[in-house]
């Protein structure tokens, strides 16, 4: 068992490195972008890359997923794994192309001709950059992930400072400059991953038919995954405006703080569910896994909670600083979408594809009906209860159905009360700087419930060092 724990620490060592520092500096951007770009600016370009966001796994039949299972798998060729990606991603990109040269004859008023192209390039640059990225896990070449991250930061943030501080061109130019650095990561990944020695036009049959089967159902799970993620910006977009839309997406900000990590762990524990899935869970891996993850991502959001105010007065400028009121309800909705990749993840190693489907859409339709009452009632934080609905959906589905493949001994009580004590936080959140002193005995008492977590990872990081 020292060995699974061996090899998820050094994939969570080096995938923290391509999550936390992109995510630090661009976090970082934060306060720069909101002095430069309004609040429609940010509406726009927020709504540019949800678009993108559910374009690329429709277009590209959601290979990324395919090419991660069956590249980690020794029974198929990587090469074959790989073409059939690509070619799926370029015939996608095709269609894309299609129809967003046809809406600009549409003449649709606030629909401009280069949002169009940007849509475009972004699509091809994400889609290749989601493929690469997951081959290169396949091929064990996480260290080329972490690099094309950074690579991608260092492009991307001088970039907008040259375009939006020194040449004026506003959104163009931070639009501009975010598809210009990931496709130099791209460029850097498809290098690493010798794409050019694997990739083949003739392919066989078989292949090709398997990895569809796998992967089609999985479109429907991402589209429902972007309603429960990104559908809220448009509804709010139609009842308040693109301006509070922008709010709205600058107030994810700092719960994206909890994404870093949860991403980054994501990545890693992602390989290992495949690579070490034992249905009995006969070594206690899993699901001490499972507890630690609960136990770490439950204080994380709440230390992430205690300084929201803080980080709101450091970060938002002007009128973005209301944006604080929406960042607890956030929060509390990334916990769950956390918790709910986490068992997402075993469902992918047995290659339940339905289920993980079925309970997306399940969110996603909690999602849609709470968000079109909660954002009419109450805005954009109508908006931000909605998506903690949804994702809580997803997680308590799939928390009940994971049982039919693998049988984990999960202390439930324990569990429900840490997320009763995060509730009770995230109200005394919504008072602004008078609710942080009431936060102090929830976060102490989720210390409490997890010591035992702690005490284990301390005395494996001893135990290495020693």
């Amino acid at each position: 068992m020292n060995e699974k724990y061996k090899y998820l620490s050094k994939n969570i060592f080096l995938f923290s490195i391509s999550g936390f520092v992109p995510r630090i500096l661009s976090f970082l951007m934060v306060p720069f972008y909101t002095s430069i770009l309004t609040p429609e600016d940010y509406g726009i370009a927020d709504l540019i890359s949800t678009t993108v966001m559910l374009l690329v796994p429709i277009f590209t039949l959601d290979m990324q997923d395919a090419v991660l299972r069956y590249s980690l798998d020794k029974e198929y060729d990587k090469g074959d794994v790989i073409s059939v990606a690509v070619k799926t991603l370029l015939i996608g990109g095709l269609a894309v192309t299609i129809g967003a040269v046809g809406s600009i004859f549409l003449k649709i008023p606030w629909l401009k001709a280069e949002y169009v192209f940007f849509v475009v390039v972004t699509y091809f640059a994400q889609a290749a950059g989601n493929i690469l990225n997951m081959f290169c896990r396949g091929l064990n070449e996480v260290k080329a992930i972490t690099v094309s991250s950074i690579v991608s930061t260092i492009i991307t943030i001088p970039a907008n400072i040259v375009f939006l501080a020194f040449l004026k061109w506003g959104v163009t130019g931070y639009l501009l400059a975010n598809v210009l650095g990931q496709l130099v990561a791209d460029l850097y990944l498809a290098s690493k991953a010798k794409l050019n020695r694997y990739f083949r036009w003739q392919l066989p049959d078989g292949i090709k038919h398997e990895m569809m089967g796998y992967s089609i159902p999985l479109i429907f799970n991402v589209i429902a995954w972007w309603i429960n993620s990104v559908s809220d910006r448009y509804i709010l977009s139609w009842f308040s405006g693109v301006a509070v839309s922008g709010i709205f997406a600058v107030a994810l900000k700092i719960p994206s703080i909890l994404s870093v990590f949860q991403g980054v762990f994501y990545q890693a524990w992602s390989i290992s569910a495949i690579k070490d899935f034992d249905r009995d869970d006969k070594d206690g891996f899993i699901t001490r896994t499972y507890t630690m993850t609960a136990g770490a991502t439950a204080i994380i959001c709440s230390g992430i909670m205690f300084f929201n105010m803080p980080l709101s007065w450091f970060l938002y400028s002007k009128d973005f600083f209301q944006a604080w009121k929406y960042v607890p309800v956030l929060l509390m909705a990334f916990f769950f979408n956390a918790m709910a990749l986490f068992v997402g993840a075993i469902f992918t190693a047995v290659k339940d594809t339905k289920n993980i489907s079925y309970s997306t859409f399940a969110g996603a339709a909690v999602n849609i009906v709470a968000t079109l009452l909660l954002t009419y009632l109450y805005g954009a934080l109508g908006a931000a209860l909605a998506m903690l609905l949804g994702y809580l959906t997803v997680y308590v589905y799939r928390s009940i159905k994971v049982s039919q493949h693998i049988h984990m001994k999960i202390n439930w009580k324990r569990d429900i009360l840490a997320y009763i004590l995060l509730i009770i936080q995230m109200i005394a959140a919504s008072f602004g700087w008078i609710g942080m002193a009431l936060q102090a005995i929830p976060m102490l008492a989720l210390f409490w419930l997890f010591r035992g977590e702690f005490k284990f990872v301390v005395e494996k990081v001893k135990a290495k060092f020693h």
